[in-house]
């Protein structure tokens, strides 16, 4: 159980978010539509981008994008650097699957070439279109949204497509941590430890996917990334289930972001 002083801690980084313009990819549905309307809410500036725009889910500007195509997403972030200014933030959510969750040996070698191109090529290219920006101002956040399929020994039968791409876009994010150390940058990545009720499970029945998570459970911990003071958090892989379950685990995080550097220590292994 958490304490009064932790709570109070986390509402006081929860405000760091207003005013930030913040890029959520993959943001018309899911775990990405719930991470929109908690950041809007919380007073973020937001640009939100998906293949399908859908007007409902709250941003200042809504822009249509595949983010594996490296001329859309270039011409997506500049739209959103004019209608909100230089990007505070990005949460790189965008993802595929394998709707039929197919065994390794009749896996289509299409399916995997499409989940690659998607969940790992489109991480890099939104990464790829923000980071010069970044890396002028010495400022901003970079958040991708992994698995916990995609941790070291993590995947399950029938998601061997997913779970080696979301193992491939935690090693971008850690490689990438590396180089931009000292730019001022906080590159992460956040994972879900459960199944989430996101169209990823349209193929279970309606009692199947009532047992399921909501989407919002990563809004909390999305948001203490989101709002990060420069040069504090970088190179972390952040457990949902850890930081709901485990109140020092999130003290200890708190506590990093308040240190006001970057700390060589890392919470998870």
């Amino acid at each position: 159980m958490r304490s009064d002083e932790l709570s109070d801690r986390l509402r006081s980084a929860e405000r760091r978010v207003a005013g930030k313009a913040t890029l959520v990819t993959g943001a018309a549905s899911g775990i990405g539509a719930a991470i929109s309307r908690h950041l809007a809410a919380l007073g973020a500036r937001l640009a939100a981008l998906d293949r399908r725009p859908r007007l409902d889910v709250p941003a200042e500007v809504w822009l249509e994008a595949d983010v594996a195509d490296p001329e859309q997403v270039a011409t997506a972030v500049a739209r959103a650097e004019r209608a909100l200014g230089p990007l505070d933030a990005v949460v790189s959510n965008a993802a595929v699957t394998d709707l039929y969750h197919h065994q390794l040996q009749d896996l289509p070698v299409a399916t995997w070439d499409e989940v690659f191109r998607v969940n790992v090529r489109g991480s890099l290219i939104v990464a790829q279109a923000v980071l010069p920006g970044m890396l002028r101002r010495r400022s901003g956040n970079l958040l991708f949204v992994t698995s916990s399929l995609g941790q070291p020994k993590g995947g399950v039968p029938g998601d061997a497509v997913y779970s080696a791409s979301k193992a491939a876009v935690e090693m971008l994010a850690w490689v990438l941590a590396q180089e931009t150390r000292e730019s001022g940058i906080n590159v992460n990545t956040v994972y879900p430890s459960v199944k989430v009720d996101t169209g990823f499970f349209k193929h279970l029945s309606a009692a199947a996917r009532a047992e399921l998570a909501r989407p919002n459970l990563l809004d909390e911990t999305v948001a203490f990334l989101v709002g990060l003071p420069a040069g504090t958090i970088t190179g972390e892989s952040l457990s949902q289930q850890l930081w709901d379950d485990d109140p020092a685990y999130a003290a200890v995080m708190v506590a990093r972001a308040e240190l006001g550097r970057h700390d060589e220590r890392r919470t998870t292994s």
